[in-house]
């Protein structure tokens, strides 16, 4: 990838790739939208989109990588635990939060999965973004422990299973599968923030 510093039309045109790739990832998964669809669809050429990226995968790295440490941990680094097992409130604007992020970029975290089975540098940006929900849920079990709830939890478990919950219901229902089941947004995030809440503190 370049490392020189891009003019302002250079950031238009690989802003206009980058958006065109969300989109067909979203729309066809990796391996459907290719890189012709890709150029196609930004108004680029294919010649254009090799001063930007070396290649398709090189592409989803960028995103996957942008939307990690762009957007995902500073999500999360002023994060207040909730205060008692009354405090709904706590649940529902985290799980709110990692929906909409999750909805937002559906087309980044589906690509990545489908590379995530077959090649290391995709499996560790896909464990990147579930440690980083493991380590909330895992807090919010220490801390419920440090109140006297959830005791016989292992942090550790609970919040893989947690996130790994959360990360295939959203997938289902952000995505176009959706199991015949219909479900607002809504009704979702209150689901999710249900289990949640429930796995540690019963009520």
């Amino acid at each position: 990838m370049p490392t020189e510093v891009l003019t302002a039309k250079g950031r238009q045109t690989r802003a206009a790739i980058e958006q065109a790739a969300r989109k067909l990832f979203a729309e066809r998964g990796f391996h459907g939208a290719t890189l012709a669809d890709i150029t196609s669809a930004a108004g680029k050429s294919g010649a254009v989109f090799y001063r930007y990226f070396a290649d398709k995968e090189d592409l989803l790295a960028a995103l996957a990588e942008s939307f990690l440490h762009d957007v995902v941990t500073p999500s999360g680094l002023s994060l207040h635990l909730p205060d008692s097992p009354d405090d709904d409130a706590f649940f529902i604007s985290v799980v709110t939060g990692y929906w909409n992020m999750f909805k937002q970029n559906i087309g980044i975290m589906i690509a990545v999965a489908q590379l995530a089975t077959t090649q290391q540098r995709f499996a560790a940006l896909q464990n990147e973004f579930r440690r980083f929900g493991m380590d909330i849920v895992a807090a919010s079990v220490r801390h419920a422990q440090q109140h006297g709830y959830a005791t016989e939890l292992n942090p550790e478990h609970i919040a893989a299973a947690i996130a790994l919950l959360f990360e295939n219901f959203t997938t289902v229902f952000v995505g176009r599968s959706g199991l015949g089941i219909e479900i607002s947004d809504e009704d979702a995030i209150a689901t999710l923030a249900t289990v949640w809440k429930k796995t540690l503190y019963g009520t």
